[in-house]
């Protein structure tokens, strides 16, 4: 069976929902989106709390793996990416965070024209619908945003000893200032999460069809121009004008590769005859590494971990089901501090205070034994495998690292996963940073005002003094911070390594783009979900051919 329309989007996750919902805007094309999940509208994913009934559920998480990471003690580490309308903004942590300014000027100082910070922030508003911010935000865009629910006395004690330690306290980090410590914004909306299905695809206009549990194995191309794709149903839909591949980090590379587009060699591995020697293909893999350290606590009253018992539960999704209202309609982090070791325009760390103590990593081990009124509340506000514990969880997110990986083919098969390998602490440098953020995020944990709401660290950092034993601790608790990109990025024309051009086209291919978080050049300082979101909203002007917005400048700095 072959159907055609003038563009079709393999792929319905963050980005791939604001593109089909922008070209759609042309009344006089036809959109066909793809989508490997489901409809994306489970109770769960629209209730923040509900994330641990997402991350790790096969129906709704691809639960990719790393291969065992050589640094990490041979460790495999667990990849959650959404696997539904809305993409991995299912199941993110909510927090609307963009880069700093520096981050998209350096991609423009690369010889990307139209990708620096004043040519992006007007997408960044178009697309932003935020509650109470202003001026450097948008508050009529699709994608809903206000200050973070669960804010409380935890919160306030954290920035209380952030500032004790000479941290700034600051009101907006996506305005003209971002190492500090705040409340956080977050894409939540009346207690409702803010995929980018539920922002972009509330209703789905006529011209735009909208394809779900159907799998894309290849891209079809003729020579080397790209007419559409060949789904597992043995369906094949062509597109008249282009194909726009939004499959993430880690699909969009691998669809390529299915394609015969990568390196030529790899690519004949593993029988797939190549159509363009493409080595950056699933190269440059980079991620943020996160460092988490635990404290306990004997203060259940201030946890999270309350709400995992059976009666606390029910009255918890009772008010949420009523009208959106308690703690679970707010998402898991409320309060972020960015951290600069030398340049305070340019921080290098961004630690998340979580008000309890999780393993996340589900590669650390099996579920564990719950007492019977446990068996529902253990999937609300958490992601992992074990019971949420009173305490205080400090994230340390490494936000510019210099180790990086790869995504390759281990076979032919699209059904098969590809092979993983973020090589985390390649690059010694990465781990000499961690260290060093590791001793000053525990300088604000000594102070009175938060440290009297804890008792010791737990686990592998109980005894962790010498950088020895910390560099010992990193090794055996370090995991993904869930914010992977560029393996498949943009690059001008004298980038040997680049996969796309300026306008994300294939080099070397006619018709065909990439718009995700794959697509970037480099990694940001921050959350991927806003740039992949305004990424899209810029893409779909160069695709439509319509002029770029008018740039703008936030002013003040970084």
């Amino acid at each position: 069976m072959t159907v055609e329309y003038d563009y079709v989007i393999a792929g319905g996750g963050s980005a791939g929902c604001v593109l089909a919902a922008r070209l759609a805007e042309n009344s006089s094309a036809s959109v066909c989106l793809v989508e490997a999940g489901g409809k994306g509208r489970d109770i769960f994913i629209k209730m923040p709390a509900g994330n641990g009934f997402v991350f790790g559920n096969p129906k709704l998480d691809w639960g990719y793996n790393s291969t065992p990471q050589q640094k990490l003690n041979n460790r495999q580490i667990y990849f959650a990416r959404g696997k539904a309308l809305g993409g991995t903004s299912i199941v993110n942590g909510m927090i609307y965070m963009r880069g700093i300014p520096s981050d998209y000027d350096h991609w423009r100082q690369m010889g990307l024209q139209g990708w620096g910070y004043s040519d992006f922030l007007p997408y960044f508003k178009i697309g932003e619908g935020s509650v109470r911010r202003s001026p450097h935000h948008g508050n009529n865009g699709p994608l809903r945003v206000e200050p973070a629910r669960n804010f409380g006395k935890l919160d306030q004690a954290f920035i209380k000893a952030a500032v004790a330690t000479g941290h700034k306290s600051i009101d907006d980090f996506n305005g003209a200032y971002r190492t500090g410590v705040s409340r956080c914004d977050s894409t939540v909306y009346r207690g409702v999460r803010q995929s980018a299905a539920i922002a972009y695809l509330n209703k789905i206009p006529d011209n735009l069809t909208v394809l779900t549990d159907t799998h894309v194995t290849r891209i079809l191309l003729r020579k080397e121009k790209a007419i559409g794709i060949e789904t597992t149903n043995g369906k094949n839909i062509l597109a008249g004008k282009e194909v726009i591949i939004c499959q993430g980090a880690f699909g969009t590379p691998q669809l390529l590769m299915l394609s015969g587009i990568g390196e030529a060699d790899h690519l004949r591995a593993h029988g797939i005859d190549p159509v363009l020697n493409l080595p950056g293909v699933g190269q440059n893999l980079a991620d943020h590494l996160d460092v988490s350290i635990q404290y306990g606590s004997t203060r259940m009253d201030l946890s999270y971990a309350q709400h995992q018992r059976l009666d606390k539960a029910a009255v918890l999704m009772g008010r949420w089901l009523f009208n959106g209202s308690g703690p679970g309609g707010g998402s898991l982090f409320s309060t972020v501090l960015f951290h600069a070791l030398e340049d305070p325009a340019m921080p290098e760390l961004q630690v998340f205070m979580t008000p309890m103590i999780i393993d996340e990593n589900f590669k650390n081990g099996e579920n564990e034994r719950v007492p019977f009124f446990q068996r529902l509340g253990r999937k609300l506000l958490v992601r992992g495998r074990k019971v949420a514990r009173p305490g205080i969880q400090i994230d340390i997110n490494q936000e510019r690292p210099k180790s990086l990986g790869s995504v390759r083919l281990l076979s032919s098969n699209p059904l098969q996963y590809p092979m993983i390998n973020p090589n985390y602490l390649a690059d010694s440098r990465d781990l000499t940073e961690l260290v060093r953020g590791v001793k000053d995020m525990r300088d604000v944990m000594a102070q009175a005002s938060i440290s009297r709401f804890v008792t010791k660290e737990q686990g592998a950092w109980a005894d962790a003094r010498t950088d020895k034993e910390i560099i010992n601790a990193i090794r055996e608790t370090a995991y993904t911070g869930h914010h992977p990109c560029s393996t498949a990025r943009m690059g001008n024309d004298s980038d040997l390594g680049a996969v796309l051009d300026g306008e994300l086209k294939v080099r070397g291919i006619e018709r065909l783009r990439v718009c995700d978080a794959a697509a970037m050049p480099t990694q940001i300082t921050g959350n991927l979900y806003a740039t992949v979101v305004a990424m899209a909203e810029k893409a779909a002007d160069m695709i439509l051919g319509r002029r770029p917005l008018t740039p703008e400048d936030i002013g003040g700095g970084k």
